[in-house]
């Protein structure tokens, strides 16, 4: 620990009074809705934690030994009166540590603010990477393995839709869960914001187009088909609401009034209720079960990568691959060597 502070120079930062304030600025424009509030409670919690610990607030970019404290403090404990001040304000929900995943997420935060106001990125450096690769590795030994939530398969998703009686609020789930898988496996938020002026119909269902999501943000779109059971489903929906215009998904009474517009968190509510109803484990599934349950059944079946990914809107590799190989492992020729 000494050693890695040693290393980081803290008279490269920048003391500025309106500091919370320029950050709201950068992260505002050009970022999705959720991904901004994510990134602001990050940055607010990491500089309300430095004021509290360290006796200051801080500019960009922030000294490398204030995120080596940070993690610290956050694995291993903090002082009790930055920990009660911070409970007091209700920015830390419980006492004691973090969990590694939450440390990490809060200082890819903070290391995207600095990539956004184009200043040396001290969760970059050398000390900050070697810690956390530490720590994870520190992590998998005691056997903390990430609480990954648990994919939305064709089989899993057949049993949960089974589930979605003639009611309105039926039709609606399974119109909803149809619609997320059929589509590539969308984000929740892109389920909650899809438009019934983004469907063309064609031969067999339709085409929605995606205008924007989080890994297109020039919004070039997507063209995505929504054919067989899902366009069945989505045309029993608008037509049992007579819905023309506007969300495409909304809210209903118990007494089946349609409402206005749902949000992503009513869609990961869709998902865990009706898992519960299929006799499932709820807390095992979330609205990010559709999405990773898409590429892994891609996987499954046989479907490249290529064309997965195509549907889906990964730009990268990384993240669909693990989902895609998931699938296809038991397919893989290289498992039955011995007969």
């Amino acid at each position: 620990m000494e050693q890695i502070l040693v290393m980081c120079d803290p008279q490269k930062a920048l003391i500025k009074d309106d500091t919370s304030e320029r950050i709201r600025e950068i992260l505002t424009e050009g970022t999705a809705e959720n991904t901004r509030k994510a990134y602001q409670g990050d940055i607010e919690y990491f500089m309300t934690w430095a004021r509290f610990a360290l006796g200051y607030d801080m500019g960009f970019p922030v000294p490398c030994p204030v995120v080596v404290r940070f993690i610290t403090d956050h694995l291993k404990g903090m002082d009790e009166d930055t920990e009660r001040k911070l409970l007091g304000l209700g920015i830390k929900g419980k006492s004691g540590t973090h969990s590694l995943n939450t440390i990490i997420r809060r200082i890819a935060s903070l290391s995207a603010a600095h990539e956004a106001q184009k200043v040396e990125n001290p969760c970059r450096s050398r000390e900050v990477s070697t810690l956390l690769s530490k720590a994870r590795r520190a992590s998998a030994k005691k056997g903390e393995l990430p609480n990954k939530r648990k994919a939305l398969t064709r089989d899993l998703l057949e049993l949960v839709i089974s589930t979605c009686d003639d009611s309105i609020i039926g039709i609606r789930d399974k119109a909803l869960l149809l619609f997320g898988f059929a589509s590539g496996g969308r984000r929740r938020s892109e389920v909650a914001s899809a438009m019934v002026k983004d469907l063309m119909p064609v031969d067999g269902g339709y085409i929605y187009h995606l205008p924007l999501s989080k890994t297109d943000q020039e919004g070039n779109g997507l063209d995505l088909p929504i054919l067989g059971k899902a366009a069945v489903a989505l045309d029993a929906w608008l037509r049992c609401t007579g819905i023309a215009e506007g969300k495409l998904f909304r809210g209903v009474t118990k007494g089946g009034r349609v409402l206005d517009g749902i949000n992503d968190k009513t869609v990961a509510r869709i998902v865990k209720k009706r898992s519960r109803m299929a006799g499932l484990d709820p807390s095992r599934f979330s609205g990010h079960s559709i999405r990773s349950g898409f590429i892994t059944e891609a996987g499954r079946q046989g479907k490249s990568l290529g064309d997965t990914m195509a549907m889906s809107g990964h730009k990268t590799v990384r993240v669909a691959l693990g989902y895609h190989q998931s699938g296809a492992a038991i397919n893989n020729p290289a498992a039955m060597l011995l007969g």
